[in-house]
């Protein structure tokens, strides 16, 4: 009974901080969507634990669960905007090629940044003990 109680609860917390998100972004006319914003507060809720990880996690365990079914609307929508990739296509197919690539050398740069640190620290503390 807790359980069945606890969900809605935790939905409704998450929708509460999704919301103010899309609040934020009005309020201070950013160009930032308002669920970006609001994923933003509630990463910033949790990591100062204002806002508990056993609060939300029923909830958003079965949001991430099922969230392959979030995507049939988009999908559906897409495949009546044929049009759109007609005219849009080759530019989109760029775009999100240089991105992926970009992607792509920034991750690679910052994990080899990052492994030769941990390296340099091995090898400190290697000398160090000896």
């Amino acid at each position: 009974m807790k359980k069945l109680l606890a969900f809605p609860v935790q939905l409704i917390l998450l929708l509460i901080i999704c919301k103010l998100g899309y609040y934020f972004a009005d309020l201070l006319h950013l160009p930032i969507p308002g669920n970006v914003i609001g994923m933003i507060l509630l990463f910033f809720l949790l990591q100062t634990k204002v806002l508990k990880v056993e609060w939300i996690e029923l909830a958003s365990g079965f949001l991430v669960k099922h969230l392959a079914f979030f995507f049939i609307p988009i999908s559906i929508s897409l495949m009546t905007m044929g049009w759109l990739f007609i005219e849009f296509g080759l530019p989109l197919a760029l775009t999100l090629g240089v991105s992926l690539i970009c992607g792509f050398i920034v991750s690679a740069w910052t994990v080899q940044k990052f492994s030769h640190r941990g390296e340099a620290n091995q090898h400190d503390s290697v000398n160090h003990t000896l």
